[in-house]
């Protein structure tokens, strides 16, 4: 899509062969890796390809990142990154491995992060320990402190500035004097995108109002069902008239296929296109 391989940073707790044999042939900035068993994966593959792979380690700090339990990584219970005590022997690992470069450390706490103490808290832990570890000799090129800047979803929704997030980490990136990668990507796509959905029944509630029944569900966003989240709803077009209660719903055979329940809104009418915000 017309990203240089420098510019890519590879994340995730479930990569597949498939996957990091591209990424080692691409040469992508880092691979971030979560496991003893992803480093020796990595390195088999950059050895097989006779190249090198620039590897970072995910470094899992144990900070809740107060937003929902669901979207939370960087605490111990979570399956994400390893903790400092682990990132130590992986780093010798990573180190012993002709196939390997060691060039980071990543760490990522949560998604929709509305406070910036986790955050401060987080990049302190992976600053102290890149400190140590350069301080034994041992050379890095960046740290990764993820994303998780979140958005506001309802009007008035109190959410960290850029400069604010920037406030909350810089003191301690400083003290590195490593450069620094970031990935705000819900800060970046959520507010650019909408779920555009067709109005294909209306039903009143027994308790009053109405079901709106839409062509969408919780296979195309299931943020709504599986964990409460709030997406503000509207229509494309306005058809005006008094608001009533409604709930949008989907149509999968599920009651969680629920896009938002017991909102306000002008009844629309079977065809209309609504709009599901971020």
């Amino acid at each position: 899509v017309g990203s240089a391989p420098s510019d890519i940073v590879f994340t995730g707790v479930g990569k597949t062969r498939a996957e990091l044999e591209r990424a080692v042939r691409l040469g992508v900035r880092a691979i971030n890796a979560e496991s003893f068993g992803e480093v020796a994966r990595i390195g088999a593959i950059a050895e097989a390809a006779g190249c090198e792979a620039r590897v970072a380690i995910r470094i899992n700090p144990d900070v809740d990142a107060g937003s929902h339990p669901h979207i939370s990584t960087g605490s111990h219970g979570t399956k994400f990154g390893v903790s400092i005590l682990e990132a130590r022997a992986m780093i010798r690992e990573v180190a012993g491995r002709p196939g390997l470069r060691l060039v980071g450390l990543h760490v990522h706490i949560g998604s929709q992060i509305t406070s910036s103490e986790p955050l401060t808290r987080a990049a302190e832990s992976v600053v102290d320990l890149a400190r140590d570890l350069m301080a034994g000799g041992l050379h890095l090129e960046h740290l990764d402190l993820g994303g998780g800047l979140g958005i506001a979803y309802r009007p008035g929704q109190a959410v960290l500035t850029p400069d604010a997030y920037a406030a909350a980490i810089l003191p301690a990136v400083r003290r590195s004097g490593l450069n620094l990668v970031l990935e705000p990507g819900r800060w970046i796509v959520g507010p650019s995108g909408v779920l555009v959905t067709e109005v294909v029944d209306l039903k009143p509630r027994p308790l009053g109002g109405w079901f709106v029944i839409v062509d969408a569900g919780m296979t195309d966003l299931i943020r709504p069902a599986l964990y409460g989240a709030w997406h503000a709803i509207e229509p494309v077009l306005e058809r005006g008239g008094a608001p009533v209660r409604v709930d949008v719903v989907g149509p999968v055979c599920e009651t969680s296929d629920t896009f938002g329940a017991d909102r306000e809104l002008p009844l629309p009418e079977v065809g209309d296109l609504l709009a599901i915000r971020d």
